[in-house]
Protein backbone atom coordinates (compact mmCIF):
# COMPACT_ATOMS: atom_id res chain seq x y z
CA UNK A 1 0.00 0.00 0.00
CA UNK A 2 2.61 2.72 1.49
CA UNK A 3 4.32 1.48 -2.25
CA UNK A 4 1.36 2.29 -4.33
CA UNK A 5 1.42 5.75 -2.72
CA UNK A 6 5.01 6.74 -3.29
CA UNK A 7 4.40 5.42 -6.76
CA UNK A 8 1.49 7.83 -7.46
CA UNK A 9 2.98 10.40 -5.95
CA UNK A 10 6.22 9.81 -8.06
CA UNK A 11 4.09 10.16 -11.03
CA UNK A 12 2.11 13.50 -9.40
CA UNK A 13 5.01 15.12 -9.31
CA UNK A 14 6.12 14.03 -12.54
CA UNK A 15 3.30 15.18 -14.49
CA UNK A 16 3.52 18.25 -12.00
CA UNK A 17 7.40 18.98 -13.75
CA UNK A 18 5.71 18.20 -17.32
CA UNK A 19 3.65 21.57 -16.69
CA UNK A 20 0.19 19.52 -16.94
CA UNK A 21 -2.85 20.81 -14.41
CA UNK A 22 -3.90 18.42 -11.95
CA UNK A 23 -6.79 17.13 -13.69
CA UNK A 24 -4.92 16.28 -16.54
CA UNK A 25 -2.45 14.00 -14.67
CA UNK A 26 -5.42 12.60 -12.63
CA UNK A 27 -6.78 11.64 -15.84
CA UNK A 28 -2.88 10.37 -17.49
CA UNK A 29 -2.17 8.33 -14.30
CA UNK A 30 -5.82 6.54 -14.13
CA UNK A 31 -5.75 5.82 -18.12
CA UNK A 32 -2.57 4.45 -17.51
CA UNK A 33 -2.48 2.63 -14.31
CA UNK A 34 -6.65 1.97 -14.26
CA UNK A 35 -9.52 3.86 -13.38
CA UNK A 36 -9.85 4.82 -9.83
CA UNK A 37 -6.08 4.62 -9.04
CA UNK A 38 -5.81 8.22 -8.32
CA UNK A 39 -8.72 11.22 -7.27
CA UNK A 40 -8.69 14.63 -8.16
CA UNK A 41 -8.64 16.07 -4.74
CA UNK A 42 -6.05 13.98 -3.99
CA UNK A 43 -3.87 15.20 -7.57
CA UNK A 44 -5.02 18.60 -5.78
CA UNK A 45 -3.71 18.52 -2.93
CA UNK A 46 -0.05 17.71 -4.31
CA UNK A 47 -0.02 19.80 -7.15
CA UNK A 48 -0.68 22.40 -4.08
CA UNK A 49 2.36 20.93 -2.30
CA UNK A 50 4.76 21.38 -5.33
CA UNK A 51 3.27 24.73 -6.38
CA UNK A 52 4.27 25.73 -2.49
CA UNK A 53 8.43 24.69 -3.58
CA UNK A 54 8.17 21.73 -1.86
CA UNK A 55 8.99 18.95 -3.74
CA UNK A 56 9.47 16.40 -1.30
CA UNK A 57 6.65 13.28 -1.95
CA UNK A 58 7.95 12.13 1.47
CA UNK A 59 5.18 12.67 4.83
CA UNK A 60 5.69 15.57 6.70
CA UNK A 61 5.61 14.61 10.43
CA UNK A 62 2.92 14.62 12.54
CA UNK A 63 2.53 15.73 15.95
CA UNK A 64 1.40 13.73 18.73
CA UNK A 65 2.21 10.68 21.14
CA UNK A 66 4.81 7.79 19.97
CA UNK A 67 3.01 4.80 18.66
CA UNK A 68 5.24 2.90 20.63
CA UNK A 69 6.16 2.04 24.30
CA UNK A 70 8.51 -0.63 25.75
CA UNK A 71 5.96 -3.03 27.19
CA UNK A 72 8.48 -4.92 28.97
CA UNK A 73 9.97 -1.28 30.96
CA UNK A 74 5.90 -0.56 31.64
CA UNK A 75 5.44 -4.15 33.44
CA UNK A 76 8.95 -4.09 35.09
CA UNK A 77 8.33 -0.31 36.00
CA UNK A 78 4.82 -1.63 37.86
CA UNK A 79 6.58 -4.70 39.30
CA UNK A 80 9.07 -2.31 41.23
CA UNK A 81 6.81 0.15 41.99
CA UNK A 82 2.77 -1.43 42.25
CA UNK A 83 1.74 1.47 44.01
CA UNK A 84 2.31 3.51 40.36
CA UNK A 85 -1.27 4.60 38.72
CA UNK A 86 -1.45 4.22 35.15
CA UNK A 87 -1.38 8.34 34.84
CA UNK A 88 1.96 8.66 36.62
CA UNK A 89 3.21 5.60 34.45
CA UNK A 90 2.05 7.69 31.15
CA UNK A 91 3.87 10.34 32.57
CA UNK A 92 6.90 8.45 32.52
CA UNK A 93 6.60 7.14 29.55
CA UNK A 94 4.99 10.24 27.43
CA UNK A 95 1.53 8.31 26.64
CA UNK A 96 -1.98 7.85 27.23
CA UNK A 97 -3.42 6.01 30.66
CA UNK A 98 -5.03 3.71 28.14
CA UNK A 99 -2.64 2.65 26.46
CA UNK A 100 -0.57 1.66 30.04
CA UNK A 101 -3.77 0.30 31.03
CA UNK A 102 -4.12 -2.17 28.11
CA UNK A 103 -0.47 -2.62 28.22
CA UNK A 104 -0.84 -4.05 31.71
CA UNK A 105 -4.08 -5.81 30.93
CA UNK A 106 -2.30 -7.55 28.24
CA UNK A 107 0.42 -8.48 31.15
CA UNK A 108 -2.00 -10.12 33.17
CA UNK A 109 -2.17 -7.06 35.51
CA UNK A 110 -5.17 -6.02 37.92
CA UNK A 111 -5.68 -2.82 40.12
CA UNK A 112 -6.08 -4.35 43.29
CA UNK A 113 -6.41 -2.57 46.62
CA UNK A 114 -3.95 0.42 45.30
CA UNK A 115 -1.85 -1.82 43.45
CA UNK A 116 -1.05 -3.79 40.70
CA UNK A 117 -1.42 -7.13 41.12
CA UNK A 118 -1.15 -10.37 38.65
CA UNK A 119 -4.41 -11.57 38.07
CA UNK A 120 -3.90 -15.36 38.42
CA UNK A 121 -3.58 -16.19 42.16
CA UNK A 122 -0.63 -17.70 43.27
CA UNK A 123 -0.31 -21.65 44.76
CA UNK A 124 0.05 -19.81 47.94
CA UNK A 125 -3.58 -18.00 47.88
CA UNK A 126 -4.95 -20.82 46.41
CA UNK A 127 -4.01 -22.92 49.52
CA UNK A 128 -5.09 -19.88 51.73
CA UNK A 129 -8.69 -19.74 50.20
CA UNK A 130 -8.82 -23.65 50.69
CA UNK A 131 -8.15 -23.13 54.72
CA UNK A 132 -10.32 -20.57 54.98
CA UNK A 133 -13.40 -22.24 53.21
CA UNK A 134 -12.61 -25.42 54.96
CA UNK A 135 -12.86 -23.64 58.63
CA UNK A 136 -15.70 -21.71 57.32
CA UNK A 137 -17.71 -25.03 56.21
CA UNK A 138 -18.73 -25.46 59.98
CA UNK A 139 -20.21 -21.50 59.72
CA UNK A 140 -22.17 -22.05 56.47
CA UNK A 141 -23.64 -25.20 57.86
CA UNK A 142 -25.08 -23.23 61.06
CA UNK A 143 -26.01 -20.15 59.07
CA UNK A 144 -28.18 -22.51 56.86
CA UNK A 145 -29.58 -24.19 59.98
CA UNK A 146 -31.10 -20.77 61.21
CA UNK A 147 -32.55 -20.16 57.56
CA UNK A 148 -34.09 -22.87 57.82
CA UNK A 149 -35.75 -22.25 61.44
CA UNK A 150 -35.94 -18.74 60.28
CA UNK A 151 -38.45 -20.05 57.23
CA UNK A 152 -40.12 -22.34 59.64
CA UNK A 153 -41.25 -19.58 61.48
CA UNK A 154 -42.52 -17.63 58.93
CA UNK A 155 -45.50 -20.03 58.29
CA UNK A 156 -47.08 -18.42 61.75
CA UNK A 157 -48.21 -14.33 62.48
CA UNK A 158 -46.50 -12.88 65.47
CA UNK A 159 -48.57 -11.07 67.23
CA UNK A 160 -47.32 -10.32 70.48
CA UNK A 161 -44.02 -10.57 72.12
CA UNK A 162 -44.40 -14.33 73.12
CA UNK A 163 -47.23 -15.33 71.10
CA UNK A 164 -48.05 -16.40 67.90
CA UNK A 165 -51.38 -16.81 65.67
CA UNK A 166 -52.80 -20.53 67.02
CA UNK A 167 -52.00 -18.97 70.85
CA UNK A 168 -48.83 -20.83 71.89
CA UNK A 169 -46.16 -19.67 73.45
CA UNK A 170 -43.41 -18.58 71.63
CA UNK A 171 -40.24 -21.07 72.44
CA UNK A 172 -36.61 -21.27 71.40
CA UNK A 173 -35.83 -22.83 68.74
Amino acid sequence: MEKNRSVIRELLKFEFELGHSAKQAMDNINRAKGAGTVAYSTAKEWFSKFKSGNLTIEDNLRSGRPREVDREAVVNAVEEHPSMTTRMLAEDFECSHMQINRILHDAGKKWLKSQWVPKELTAAQKQKRVEIATRLEYFIHLIALRSRKSFELGRFQILRHGTIANGQALTEM
